[in-house]
């Protein structure tokens, strides 16, 4: 049986920043930074990078996350030319706060800018899409 001559290389760091702000010992924000880097045809040249950073935050000195954010910003050379170019580069962000922290009367204002935002981030995929083609 004939062996696979292709190789990929995948490397993964992991760092992790503990913050207490007040001092008391008991952590008031965790941030969780995951880089992995993909050389996809084993030419020493990175082809995908992906960066992930998950941060939770204590806002209440509870000792539990109150707010959890999430960002993952990814590239891949499809051109392979070593360069990652602005159209290699995706972003996704997410925010998660507790429930009993968001004031209701600024949940909907909030509700009449999240679809403001919706909207935009719709027409930004539009227009990046006809980008594109």
């Amino acid at each position: 049986m004939p062996e696979n001559d292709d190789s990929a290389e995948i490397d993964v760091t992991i760092e992790t920043e503990v913050v207490d702000v007040d001092g008391d010992g008991v952590a008031d924000i965790v941030s969780q930074t995951t880089t992995t880097t993909i050389d996809v045809d084993g030419d020493g040249v990175v082809d995908i990078v992906e960066v992930n950073t998950i941060t939770a935050i204590d806002v209440d000195g509870d000792g539990e996350a109150d707010i959890i954010e999430s960002t993952t910003v990814t590239g891949v050379d499809v051109d392979g030319d070593g360069v990652f170019e602005e159209d290699e580069i995706a972003v996704e962000e997410i925010v998660a706060v507790r429930e009993d922290l968001v004031d209701e009367d600024e949940g909907e204002d909030e509700d009449d800018a999240g679809d403001d935002s919706a909207k935009a981030a719709d027409d930004a995929d539009d227009d990046a899409a006809a980008d594109a083609d």
